[in-house]
């Protein structure tokens, strides 16, 4: 980098991650500069998923923080957190459901985070 050194868009330090006694994410620091592209590789149940769901503030990590554009993001609630989630998409392979929510919070995904919808109404037209 030349010059100042500017803000990560999204930084991961020490992120720790445990299901009971699997320890699934073990200390992650990374870093992806504005611009870059990152492509994370690794076999079925090595923390890949686990990782983005953190980022995204779908499961919350044991230890470590979460930066995204500078701002720390792990505690991020109401608003804030849906600000937070309108920079992000996502899809995940084969166009799988989020795991961490039920079936109707899935179908109503779109409806609560992308139009602010409140949960009561948007569960009753998921349903």
């Amino acid at each position: 980098m030349t010059g100042k050194e500017s803000t990560a868009k999204v930084e991961l330090r020490g992120v720790k991650k445990r299901f009971g006694p699997k320890m699934v994410l073990d200390g992650v620091d990374l870093a992806i500069q504005p611009g870059q592209s990152l492509v994370v590789i690794g076999g079925s149940g090595s923390g890949k998923s686990v990782m983005i769901k953190c980022v995204l503030g779908l499961l919350r990590p044991d230890a470590g923080e979460i930066l995204v554009d500078g701002e720390p993001v792990t505690r991020l609630r109401g608003y804030a957190r849906e600000a937070n989630l309108r920079k992000f998409g996502m899809l995940f392979q084969g166009a799988a459901l989020f795991d961490s929510l039920y079936v109707w919070e899935n179908v109503a995904f779109g409806l609560i985070q992308g139009r602010g919808m409140q949960r009561s109404k948007a569960r009753d037209i998921a349903m």
